[in-house]
């Protein structure tokens, strides 16, 4: 089954019109507007960046800034970006971290990162991000264990005049933009995936993610609402794994002893569909049994290549990473980001995988 590649993450040049020849008392007029527009643009961009002009779109896909808004500004001397993240034991936000290290260091913004110490340590990630806040970032890149518990962060960064871009999951009121992909589609592509490999239908059971995560509802949303599209593909069970691989390992053994002709499983993220390969390898099934993750990190596509993952409905970590700091620097720059930047995300098979090499910093 082949999947289409997404696409490209490529920026293209920004073509200015060329003038029309004007009159001279035309062509000075012209010259004061345009002094006066450049003089106003910097003055907004030294103001406030929390009241950074909104863009008028609801969202613009990543692949469109470039030629929407024209090049990325040029970043100031002396700017320093911040990340609080989740945690750094999950590859996948290893990958955001690292892009966004990269990204930065493309423009010598000097860049630290903080993360929690596993995805429910909700009011320490608070902590740690009101710490950073406290040494001054020039803007505060985040990843939020809930839509709600950096909310504090966020207004106090507004306060400050600190630009907030939040990248991936629990998109959070009050933050300048958010950065990532439709999760919706993601469910809902993890869904047309079974399908098409069981057209003749069957069982299917899901492993939800953490409970009040946004992610976690919207992907559980796409998934079970496809599902209903086909009567022969039957949800028998749909428990919560919490983002925990061997909780995802031990739900899923308890799914199979009640539904020993189960013919797939989706797992909210690709961490808890590597429990789910544990559970299904000890079953001795793998061959019965098609496991689709979430999420295109480095061990699941190891997975699709050696046998256990079917797929994945991949987000590129590396990618969001690097486009939080492209669009911070956007939002100082004044430019109008709509509030979503809505980056690609592809199904990822033992078909394709070469096509999706690991980041730079993780290539052997």
């Amino acid at each position: 089954m082949k999947v289409p590649l997404p696409r490209s993450l490529s920026h293209h040049p920004y073509k200015y019109p060329k003038p029309k020849k004007q009159s001279s008392m035309k062509t000075n007029i012209l010259l004061v507007a345009a002094f006066a527009t450049s003089f106003l643009s910097t003055v907004r961009a030294e103001d406030s960046a929390a009241a950074a002009p909104a863009g008028t779109a609801e969202k613009i896909e990543s692949v469109d800034l470039e030629k929407t808004f024209g090049p990325v500004p040029a970043p100031k001397d002396g700017m320093r970006f911040a990340y609080v993240t989740k945690t750094l034991i999950n590859e996948f936000w290893q990958d955001v971290a690292a892009g966004i290290k990269s990204e930065a260091g493309k423009y010598k913004i000097k860049f630290d990162a903080q993360a929690g110490k596993d995805e429910s340590s909700l009011v320490e990630q608070l902590n740690l991000a009101q710490t950073i806040l406290s040494q001054k970032p020039t803007a505060l890149l985040l990843s939020p264990q809930s839509d709600s518990n950096l909310v504090p962060a966020i207004q106090a960064a507004k306060k400050n005049n600190i630009p907030t871009v939040v990248i991936d999951d629990s998109r959070t009121e009050g933050a300048n933009c958010y950065v990532g992909t439709d999760q919706v589609a993601i469910g809902a592509k993890a869904a047309e995936f079974l399908h098409q490999l069981y057209p003749d239908g069957g069982k299917i059971a899901q492993i939800e993610g953490q409970a009040g995560s946004p992610n976690a509802r919207a992907r559980i949303k796409g998934f079970t609402e496809t599902l209903k599209k086909y009567d022969n593909l039957k949800l028998v069970s749909s428990q919560p794994g919490n983002w925990d691989r061997m909780t995802a390992m031990n739900v899923t053994s308890n799914i199979l002893r009640q539904h020993p002709d189960l013919v797939g499983i989706y797992a909210n993220n690709d961490g808890m569909a590597l429990g789910v390969v544990e559970a299904i390898k000890k079953a001795g099934k793998l061959k019965e049994v098609a496991i689709v993750g979430t999420d295109g990190i480095r061990e699941a596509k190891r997975s699709i290549t050696d046998g256990g993952m079917r797929a994945t409905v991949a987000e590129f970590p590396y990618e969001e990473g690097k486009l939080g700091v492209e669009v911070a620097l956007r939002i100082l720059g004044g430019q109008a980001i709509p509030p979503w930047v809505v980056s690609p995300q592809a199904v990822i098979t033992a078909e394709n995988v070469k096509d999706f090499p690991n980041p730079p910093e993780f290539q052997k």
